[in-house]
């Protein structure tokens, strides 16, 4: 995935992101780095598998503490861009959101 395409979502208004990552909810360098950057910006950027089978752990293998991540826990890309929809309808800080995620 390059990066142009978290880029061009914090352009254009992106008030949350989901990134349908590989094992872990992982992406290459670039991707991250640009994920990073929009969470800076308060951009709530979670972290999601496309992988059939899974949790995606919090800092497992990306520090999602230090760059403001949520990770889908056990929901697929899909369900969690669902859940950050609602989230997002009133002002939630990351730590909130991912109780959410936690919870449902």
């Amino acid at each position: 995935m390059p990066a142009d395409l978290v880029e061009a979502s914090v352009k254009n208004g992106a008030k949350g992101i989901v990134i349908a990552g590989v094992g872990n909810g992982n992406m290459n360098k670039a991707s991250l780095e640009a994920a990073a950057r929009a969470a800076k910006k308060g951009i709530v950027v979670v972290r999601s598998s496309r992988v059939v089978t899974g949790v995606v752990g919090r800092n497992v293998e990306i520090n999602d503490d230090e760059m403001n991540f949520v990770v889908s826990d056990e929901l697929n890309p899909q369900k969690a861009r669902i859940l950050l929809m609602l989230a997002l309808l009133k002002p939630r800080t990351s730590a909130e959101v991912q109780s959410l995620f936690y919870s449902y």
